[in-house]
């Protein structure tokens, strides 16, 4: 293969991982598959931009009570042109439109067009951070310098938001429309960050998305507990399982998380015990932890919960374990 035919089947990849954001969607959080693992392809940006243009048509007015609001946006969605208004009313805005051309180029079908549509987005908007986190993601490179220019990506977001905004919104991030494109470029620094082996600095940055937005509506804590546990920090991995609790009932990852949380402090029964309960949840992660089985080269589009394709999403989150405690594999292999 071509030195060109082998860079944009990379950014080919890379765009399929970009364009998922993330492939699998549970109580309106995703999870992210192992660096190694290309995900699906596809995810449509509908929702967000429709929640864009709402906002672009209603900023400026002061609603007397919930039932204006609500009258103004039954009005606006009753015509069905909600979006070609509010391309009218920001036609002569830069930075809308340079976001506009960063959503299709995160739709985009082929990268050489996504990469067009980012350097059109960038000479609009040089501070468009969608843009910037694609150029970083599908231009060929070197991973250290994807890294680094990932974090200037990021630092540069933080600067233009101010201190005095991120003080303002911290805990309500992403609910705060205009945070998503910097929460998108923190979790791809944060998968960059450990497909470089670079787990503590990743965990850095998963902590900080969390402290910016607790509700977690990217999923973050999925991969955070993997990591916890692949670095042997036990009580930060059973300290975050406990702050959503109940989900350890129906979340294959939190499930298997505990047994290997309880393996760590060398707790044996109640391991077993969190085992028969992981076993409830999801008996199909068990053979991708205990290395019986590989997983696929891409991971679902979707999952049912205790279904095979649950499973492969939960084990490649906990797939670090597998790679940095040996031990705990035997152990697991132990108990089948």
């Amino acid at each position: 293969m071509s030195r060109k035919r082998k860079d944009l089947s990379m950014a080919k990849a890379r765009r399929d991982r970009i364009r998922s954001e993330k492939h699998v969607r549970r109580s309106g959080a995703s999870m992210q598959p192992a660096s190694q693992i290309e995900p699906p392809r596809g995810h449509s940006f509908a929702a967000e931009r429709t929640m864009r243009e709402v906002l672009a048509l209603t900023e400026g007015h002061d609603f007397d009570s919930f039932e204006d609001l609500n009258a103004k946006l039954a009005d606006l969605s009753r015509s069905g042109r909600l979006s070609e208004k509010a391309q009218a009313w920001k036609q002569d805005d830069p930075k809308w439109r340079a976001q506009e051309l960063a959503y299709e180029a995160m739709e985009a079908d082929d990268p050489l067009d996504a990469l067009r549509l980012v350097d059109e987005a960038q000479k609009l908007d040089p501070d468009c951070t969608d843009a910037q986190r694609l150029m970083v993601s599908l231009l060929p490179m070197e991973l250290d310098n994807r890294i680094q220019l990932m974090r200037e990506v990021v630092v540069k977001a933080e600067r233009n938001f101010g201190e005095r905004f991120l003080e303002e919104n911290r805990g309500h991030f992403w609910g705060v429309l205009p945070t998503r494109p910097y929460m998108r470029a923190l979790q791809e620094l944060g998968e960059l960050l450990t497909a470089a082996d670079k787990l503590e600095d990743a965990i850095a940055v998963y902590e900080r998305m969390l402290e910016l937005n607790p509700n977690d509506n990217q999923g973050v804590r999925y991969a955070l507990v993997g990591l916890y546990l692949a670095t042997e920090q036990g009580q930060a991995a059973s300290d975050l399982l406990s702050r959503y609790p109940g989900e350890e009932d129906y979340t294959a990852v939190f499930a298997w998380g505990r047994v290997i949380e309880h393996w760590l402090a060398s707790r044996v029964a109640d391991a077993q015990s969190a085992l028969l309960r992981a076993r409830n949840v999801n008996p199909f992660v068990e053979r991708y932890l205990a290395g019986t089985r590989k997983l696929p080269g891409r991971l679902p589009s979707s999952y049912r919960p205790g279904d095979d394709s649950e499973a492969q999403v939960a084990a490649a989150e906990l797939s670090q374990v597998g790679l940095r405690l040996p031990e705990f594999t035997a152990w697991l292999r132990k108990q089948q």
